[in-house]
């Protein structure tokens, strides 16, 4: 299972709300973007390859999100699961 929920990371490093298309590019993502740098979307997009190529049987993905239906749109959109796999809890 991987859980992503970067309020309680505690760090800045990273943004799995932006990597899923819940939050929108800061400018200096967009800058870092535009002048070859890495940013934490790219420290993000490697971490969740990492965590999620790991699994042997199954992967139970979930994100705490500000905007759960951007995420779902994201991860439908993007091929990573079918509409069916995906369960939106909000509470």
């Amino acid at each position: 299972m991987v859980v992503m929920d970067d309020e309680e990371a505690g760090g800045f490093l990273f943004s799995y709300e932006k990597l899923l298309g819940a939050k929108d590019k800061t400018k200096a993502d967009l800058d870092n973007e535009r002048m070859g740098k890495e940013t934490g979307i790219d420290r993000t997009r490697r971490l969740f390859y990492v965590t999620c190529s790991r699994s042997q049987a199954s992967l139970a993905l979930v994100a705490y999100s500000s905007n759960p239906e951007a995420v779902r749109q994201y991860a439908v959109g993007g091929r990573l699961v079918r509409p069916a796999d995906v369960d939106t809890l909000v509470g």
